[in-house]
């Protein structure tokens, strides 16, 4: 039946459409898309057998029987418009997630930073332990070489995007909360409306249900201390008081371990475990943690989880090493927000070099709202190059360009340089790797790709 099912995916590059669609696949559906770009995911479910066309096109959907769209479709594209006409189903990309997660078990993993990393976590302690998951998640998970797992098991583990609210569509019955910043103010309009949103998405759990919730985040705090409906187990790397607490933390180059005090009896009996995770960096201890506390609630035990944690090999452009050159080491990250490019370089700082950045600044939008935290983590750096902003498709916003930023970050750190032209930074970084530095290439945009090209030249 489902061979005679073909399921059309708009805007089928994308990392969250590409992941759903190779799954469809994997479950047997016919499968294909379209989209105005062919990138590597493109490539990747092209060599297994989905067809992709290059732009949009009514002509792409004569002989299909539901259309899936990104949330970066118009109502304007003209697949849609066919669809329409024709009274094809049309689903969402979070409408299709939510009906593969209604036939299993499910883990959906939200916050504002740490869930592409957490959800792979989760995956991979899951996999280790034969429990055979289907993983959903917004990042190339290193271990699968691609950004889904499709397993016969009966739970699956999701990264829920809250975006543009559609992480309120996922039904499932454990959710993991890393953190909440103020972001993507221009869906939800104002600060308030983001954490109801969060709230909305606690509630949403059944009364069986656990929320497993970071209590080092202000904005969480509030949530955990007014919502009283709902189970929540809270886990902290400050607060002795939460159910989970991070303790006796040893950093090396590598690896991170440390000891959890569970006060929750739900988790565990005993007090204390040791824990090795194979990255470094705080906010990984405790992406760690909910991933260790969602595992417990579903009964692995801790050789196994353990063993995942130390066997963990990461998510693509999450301080990525690509390589070294000369004396320096080169990585690709993918932070874009202050508190992510602040998380990243406190990692870094364990390598102990001196550090560069070359940053990348990802839509006029999010340094308009966020200027002054951006000022204050990026005039930080040693050494920081800024190129030009990554729109994303933005117009251009007065006083949040990347010139603006060079412009405050020169006042209180001289070792910024603003690079208009993007061809001059080989001939900078030629002078810089004959030292021994720490090297990232920063931002959520193209400036991976100028990473790659670098290293390979």
């Amino acid at each position: 039946m489902k061979n005679n099912i073909n399921i059309h995916f708009i805007g089928i590059s994308g990392i969250g459409m590409s992941a759903i669609a190779e799954l469809m696949k994997d479950k047997g559906y016919s499968v294909q898309g379209s989209d105005i770009n062919l990138n590597d995911n493109a490539k990747r479910l092209r060599k297994k057998g989905i067809k992709i066309f290059l732009n949009h096109s009514k002509k792409n959907i004569k002989k299909v029987d539901a259309v899936v769209f990104s949330s970066a479709i118009k109502n304007n594209n003209p697949e849609i418009i066919e669809a329409l006409s024709k009274k094809i189903p049309l689903l969402s990309r979070a409408d299709m997630l939510a009906e593969l997660m209604k036939n299993k078990k499910s883990i959906a993993v939200a916050g504002s930073h740490g869930k592409t990393t957490t959800t792979s976590l989760i995956g991979n302690i899951l996999n280790q332990s034969n429990l055979d998951p289907t993983i959903i998640n917004g990042g190339i998970i290193n271990s699968l070489s691609k950004n889904n797992r499709y397993g016969k098991g009966e739970w699956m583990v999701v990264e829920a995007d809250e975006s543009d609210g559609s992480f309120l569509k996922l039904p499932h019955q454990i959710s993991v909360i890393t953190n909440l910043d103020i972001e993507h103010i221009d869906f939800y309009k104002s600060k308030k409306n983001l954490i109801k949103a969060f709230e909305n998405f606690i509630n949403m759990l059944p009364f069986y249900g656990t929320s497993v919730i970071c209590y080092d985040d202000i904005n969480l705090k509030f949530l955990i201390n007014k919502i009283k409906t709902r189970e929540i187990i809270t886990y902290s790397i400050k607060n002795k008081k939460a159910d989970v607490f991070i303790f006796d933390i040893i950093k090396n180059k590598t690896n991170t371990s440390f000891k959890l005090k569970i006060n929750n009896k739900k988790i565990s009996n005993s007090l204390k475990y040791q824990y090795t995770i194979n990255t470094i960096g705080n906010h990984n201890i405790l992406n760690g943690t909910a991933s260790i506390i969602a595992s417990k609630l579903i009964g692995i035990n801790n050789t196994n989880i353990n063993k995942a944690l130390k066997n963990y090999i990461g998510v693509n452009r999450r301080f990525t090493f690509l390589g070294k050159k000369d004396k320096s080491f080169i990585y690709d990250d993918y932070a874009h927000h202050p508190t992510e490019i602040k998380a990243t370089i406190d990692a870094a700082k364990t390598l102990k070099n001196k550090l560069l950045v070359i940053f990348q600044p990802h839509r006029y939008s999010r340094t308009n709202i966020l200027f002054n935290e951006f000022i204050n983590v990026l005039s930080k750096i040693n050494y920081l190059l800024i190129l030009d902003t990554f729109s994303a498709g933005e117009k251009k916003i007065k006083g949040a360009t990347s010139k603006d930023l060079y412009l405050e970050i020169s006042k209180i750190n001289k070792s910024v340089i603003y690079l208009k032209n993007i061809n001059n930074l080989n001939e900078l970084l030629d002078k810089e790797v004959k030292k021994k530095n720490t090297i990232i290439f920063m931002g959520a945009g193209s400036i991976t790709n100028i990473a790659k090209r670098y290293i390979n030249n």
